[in-house]
């Protein structure tokens, strides 16, 4: 009785092992397709990705560093305040706007900050407010944030007189470098310390 039951035990299996192997085969055969899929599939996120980045539109445009000192005034000041800005035009769905951080140091009494229009070596008018206070700001040592934000559209000060009569003109005006920052005093009102925007791009073919 038991051998019987131990034969027919045996007989099952050796039924039931080609088709385990067949299975076995054949989920192996499989395995590459299933990677392939998988892979098809992260390209597909990934690029589910992309498109949502670029339906977002924050791509940048331009970005400018520069150091802002007294001798780039018109005319020059003689003071050792300095400081540094950084602006990145970014596009901003169907518009652009900037993104924009200014460091200032060693400077006493901090009223205004602007973006201004204007060339190398000229003075123009303020197109884009940076700073502004009735209670003027020190940092007579070591450095300070003195401003940063984002300005768009709705931030501009039109100059239609220095061809700036809305944000495309103004834009125009930043990437052809005729913009520059300007750091306002109470000692000095027409600015202290000053910059001109050229791009990190412009730098580097000079």
């Amino acid at each position: 009785m038991l051998m019987s039951q131990v034969n027919a035990r045996v007989l099952i299996v050796k039924k039931l092992l080609p088709l385990l192997l067949l299975a076995t085969l054949g989920m192996l055969a499989a395995l590459p397709h299933i990677a392939a899929a998988d892979d098809q599939g992260d390209q597909r996120l990934n690029g589910d990705h992309r498109q949502t980045d670029h339906e977002i539109g924050h791509e940048t445009l331009a970005e400018f560093h520069i150091r802002l000192a007294g001798d780039q005034q018109i005319p020059p000041v003689n003071t050792t305040a300095f400081g540094f800005a950084e602006v990145r035009l970014f596009q901003n769905g169907t518009s652009t706007a900037i993104e924009f951080r200014v460091l200032v140091c060693n400077i006493a009494n901090v009223t205004l900050a602007h973006i201004h229009v204007g060339a190398v070596g000229t003075s123009g008018l303020p197109v884009v407010p940076f700073f502004g206070t009735s209670s003027p700001v020190s940092s007579t040592h070591g450095c300070i944030v003195l401003a940063d934000g984002v300005r768009g559209p709705a931030d501009l000060i039109p100059r239609p007189a220095a061809g700036i009569g809305n944000w495309t003109d103004f834009v125009h005006a930043l990437e052809s470098g005729n913009t520059y920052v300007n750091v306002h005093t109470t000692a000095h009102t027409a600015g202290e310390i000053r910059g001109q925007l050229v791009s990190e791009q412009d730098q580097g073919d000079e």
